[in-house]
């Protein structure tokens, strides 16, 4: 088990590096035993970024990478320097990777939340009771990108305690006719190349099961959740590595598109 010392010096090193645009070449600590620990880094270098919380990823946990009883989702912050929305006939938004470290790009569908989240009776949220929040379904491009090259293959306390392997969010157009149309099929597509399609379908639970425990690990970390804040629901067609300079279009069957072009993040800081 770490120590709050040590677990101060990880958050640390993690958002040094993640300010600084470079890369690890391990991650710098010994490894959080459990979710709660990871959780503790997540905090403590959240307390170190000097930025406004939009909203949170929501990434699945395969049931043989976690403990038995721990939640089979994930959450990390999204940060509002690293938030873009996509508007059309405008330049693709130009979000940082880095390069020497993990980098991919996800179609993701976005839950954005009308409301404050109510205080909630003991035993937490459910997926109906969450589907019956005000809220509107987007399309939305994730930017999973992490100063530690291996981030995905160190499991998901790992993934957890350094921002969940977010680096960003390019947000597009909000889709009118959901809930009551039939499932959202995306397409992902790399230099115009279709690295992969899916529907929400392909989320383990469905969207409203992942967003409730999200909101369920939040509030047992006290963390508020309050009208606008965004939730990326997770990878629909996959995860699709990425590098510099190249070009990622989402595409919604019958509906809008969502663009992001990628640079080094540290040409971004340079900037």
């Amino acid at each position: 088990m770490s120590t709050p010392a040590a677990e101060d010096v990880v958050a640390a090193e993690l958002v040094a590096a993640r300010t600084e645009g470079r890369s690890l070449t391990r991650f710098p600590g010994v490894i959080p035993a459990s979710m709660a620990e990871a959780y503790q880094i997540q905090e403590l270098a959240m307390s170190r970024w000097p930025d406004s919380l939009v909203g949170w990823k929501i990434g699945y946990i395969p049931a043989d990478r976690r403990a038995p009883g721990d939640p089979d989702r994930l959450v990390g912050p999204i940060w509002r320097q690293q938030f873009h929305q996509s508007e059309e006939h405008l330049s693709p938004a130009e979000v940082g990777i880095f390069v020497s470290g993990f980098a991919a790009v996800e179609a993701e569908l976005v839950i954005r939340l009308d409301q404050d989240l109510p205080a909630h009776d003991e035993g937490g949220w459910t997926a109906q009771e969450v589907a019956n929040l005000e809220q509107h379904l987007l399309v939305g491009i994730e930017v999973a990108s992490s100063p530690i090259p291996d981030i995905n293959s160190l499991g998901p306390t790992v993934i957890a305690a350094d921002f969940g392997n977010n680096n960003g969010l390019v947000l597009g157009s909000a889709l009118t006719d959901w809930p009551s149309a039939p499932p959202v099929q995306l397409a992902c597509y790399i230099d115009g190349q279709l690295f992969g399609k899916g529907s929400a379908e392909n989320l383990p639970g469905g969207i409203h099961h992942g967003l409730a425990t999200a909101l369920n690990i939040l509030a047992s970390r006290g963390q508020p959740v309050r009208a606008g804040m965004v939730f990326a629901t997770g990878a629909i067609t996959g995860i699709h590595p990425i590098g510099p300079g190249q070009h990622c279009r989402v595409d919604v069957r019958g509906g809008p598109s969502v663009e992001l072009r990628t640079a080094d993040a540290r040409t971004l800081l340079r900037r």
